[in-house]
């Protein structure tokens, strides 16, 4: 037979799935003819369907090499090198592929992948638009297009692409899944849940759904329900790694409705831990890559120290190696990285952020800011104008990676390390000599690559560096630099007030209340006559507002009082309608397990006197470290017979209506009288520069 013979024969057994046959025909091509462009192609390409990536790419490029004018050699050249995570390669490859032929859809399909990955969006968008021209009625290309549209944020957008999927072919998976994962962005979770199911129901062998739906469980609350779906995963594909984590995590209540489930947690997560260190010991490395998908956030929302287990934590997670050398940069400053998802309106930006920003000495750093989430608005605006450099754009974890590992900066800083699955995963790099995290989630990260822990010195107790894993550092007053301006009100609508009734606003989100505290509500009740708890109930994870009040129900008819005589709840408002709100309002009760920093400043702004308990840790420490800045230590109790008493004797205060509205006054002068101080800042650039000179610690 001729190779030209040859080669038809293989390729009928290849179309037909024969691979050995296959093979057998290509390799006898090859035997006449070494420097075969086609044979050598279709044998990686069966090298690449074996999963042999390697001989793939060997073979693939050696068949370029005869034949470079050849679009499917190219398109199949990307396929592979997507495989062996050579995203920015691959997109090279399905380039040439695309300007060989660009009516070749899987090529444009594949441009569109590599450079979504790459945080190249509108060009991607462009791409799979392109290959959909091409191939209007493949649903797999609509589930491209809704997984850029999603990471561009435009959710209705995705959610109309996977629709458009599933009409198109019901039974793919894929399509059910990833609708499922926008939904759940829209907080849509029982439509998500519906979604992953259906997606398991079509393809028992889909993992990914498994994950989700455990995620969608955890997320509303169901950790039972969430670590059954892990198991069962687990059953299947003893070998994913993260559904171990996000096993492991599951042993942290969102919403705890007992007090002994609430304590119990960091002892469960600890023997999780080690159940998952076990697992990991035979390849410790594996665990690296998924640092930031499964977080312990909301083991800071228990009482007890949680330093330990967050150490053990980090140690699991986070990868050593050490960064690139120094550089010397061209204008002599240093330069310095902020990485946030938080570069909008947000308590973070408010508090933190912003004023950095603002203060940061620019003759000895070169600023810039990585804005590593999705959302953005006029703060966004000002933040890019404000710094050096600005980047910005969805990307995976990686992509930001290696755009920050490219940069080489010699300090990062982050000023809310675990509040989003990005900054998670970067922050457990050792991508700069110094890396530092900020108080925006305040409670150490545990990762071995943060160096400093920057906090204020009103904020700590005498003990907190055993609290830390990092060297903990104590700044100036607070740690922040206070210039934020309380802003406009508006009438709050909430219904007329009862004479002689105190009203007791408590404005925090729900999943922040310890069941151990329910019965503080319940004394109050009980000792401050007339009186109204208004909650404010939350935008995000509603169902956890209504646990609290039924829980808090439960306690108050335990303990002998009317639910609906005492428990008030408001939704979610603006900015200047919870204003209106805290001018409505008589006392601010702080939470005892974690302290509102943001909402306390903006109460004080208000003129709203606050009671709060000032705990061991700096999670519950952050409204009476304000306070005690500020001038106003009265509301600071250390003990919960101390807050009660607070609460109730304020509260008689307040029935005086003149008094009430003299004490109020000069507490909202207090609060407005506050100088934006940079002496913060200048503390963070010496910590910093001191820490540069010595290296890591």
């Amino acid at each position: 037979m001729t190779p030209r013979e040859l080669l038809g024969a293989a390729l009928r057994h290849h179309q037909s799935g024969q691979l050995d046959a296959a093979e057998q025909g290509y390799r006898a091509v090859l035997a006449i003819d070494p420097r075969h462009a086609d044979a050598l192609h279709l044998l990686g390409v069966i090298a690449h369907q074996r999963g042999d990536h390697d001989a793939a790419l060997r073979l693939i490029t050696e068949a370029i090499g005869q034949n470079d004018r050849v679009a499917a050699f190219h398109n199949n050249l990307g396929n592979v090198l997507v495989q062996l995570g050579r995203h920015r390669d691959a997109g090279t490859a399905y380039a040439r592929s695309v300007q060989l032929q660009p009516a070749h859809a899987e090529a444009q399909a594949g441009l569109a992948g590599a450079l979504a990955h790459q945080g190249e969006l509108p060009a991607a968008l462009a791409a799979i638009d392109r290959a959909i021209m091409l191939r209007p009625h493949d649903a797999g290309k609509h589930v491209n297009r809704g997984n850029i549209l999603a990471a561009t944020g435009s959710s209705e957008a995705a959610i109309a692409a996977y629709r458009r999927a599933i009409e198109l072919d019901v039974n793919l998976p894929a399509a059910h899944n990833n609708l499922g994962l926008a939904l759940a962005k829209r907080e849509e979770i029982d439509g998500a849940v519906r979604c992953y199911r259906h997606a398991i129901a079509i393809a028992p062998d889909y993992a990914d759904a498994y994950l989700n739906l455990g995620n969608a469980l955890q997320e509303i609350g169901e950790a039972a329900r969430a670590a059954e779906t892990y198991r069962d995963m687990l059953s299947r594909w003893p070998d994913r790694a993260d559904a171990r984590l996000a096993l492991a995590m599951t042993a942290i209540p969102m919403m705890p409705k007992t007090v002994d489930a609430a304590a119990a947690a960091p002892g469960a997560f600890a023997a999780a831990l080690d159940e998952l260190a076990a697992w990991a010991a035979a390849a410790p490395t594996r665990l690296h890559a998924l640092a930031g998908t499964s977080q312990p956030f909301y083991l800071a929302y228990r009482k007890t120290d949680v330093t330990a287990p967050l150490w053990r934590y980090g140690d699991l997670v986070a990868t050593t190696s050490p960064a690139s050398p120094r550089q010397t940069p061209s204008d002599g400053r240093i330069p310095l990285a902020i990485v946030s998802a938080q570069v909008r309106d947000h308590p973070v930006w408010r508090i933190i952020l912003k004023s950095l920003l603002a203060h940061l000495d620019r003759s000895r750093f070169a600023v810039t800011l990585y804005h590593v989430g999705t959302r953005s608005d006029a703060q966004t605006d000002w933040a890019a104008n404000n710094v050096d450099h600005f980047v910005t754009g969805a990307r995976p974890a990686a992509a930001w990676q290696a755009v920050i590992a490219h940069t080489r900066p010699d300090i990062i800083l982050y000023p809310e390390v675990g509040m989003d699955a990005v900054t998670g995963a970067l922050a457990a790099k050792r991508l700069a000599p110094v890396q530092a995290a900020l108080w925006g989630h305040p409670i150490t990260t545990g990762l071995p690559t943060i160096d400093l822990f920057f906090s204020g010195e009103a904020l700590e107790a005498a003990d907190a560096d055993q609290h830390y894993r990092e060297r903990l550092i104590r700044l100036p007053r607070t740690g922040v630099c206070l210039d934020w301006q309380a802003g406009p009100a508006e009438p709050w609508r909430g219904p007329p007030r009862t004479p002689g009734t105190v009203r007791f606003a408590i404005c925090q989100q729900p999943i922040k209340f310890d069941p151990a505290d329910d019965a503080l509500l319940t004394r109050i009740a009980r000792d401050a006559g007339a009186c109204e708890f208004w909650f404010v109930m939350p935008r995000r994870q509603q169902w956890a507002g209504k646990q609290l009040i039924e829980r808090l129900r439960t306690a108050f008819a335990q303990a002998g009082l009317d639910p609906d005589r005492y428990i008030r709840t408001t939704e979610w408002m603006t900015t200047p309608a919870f204003n209106g709100f805290l001018d409505a309002m008589d006392i601010y009760l702080d939470c005892p397990a974690f302290s509102g920093f943001t909402t306390a400043f903006q109460a004080m702004q208000r003129g709203l006197p606050i009671v709060t308990l000032e705990g061991r840790f700096l999670r519950q420490r952050l409204a009476a470290g304000l306070l005690r800045d500020l001038g106003a230590p009265d509301g600071i109790a250390t003990s919960a017979d101390g807050y009660v008493e607070r609460a109730t004797t304020w509260a008689a205060r307040a029935r005086d209506a003149a008094g009430w509205a003299n004490a109020r006054a000069t507490l909202r002068a207090r609060a407005a009288s506050r100088i934006a101080d940079p002496a913060p800042i200048r503390s963070v650039e010496a910590a910093l520069l001191a820490s540069l000179d010595a290296g890591p610690a």
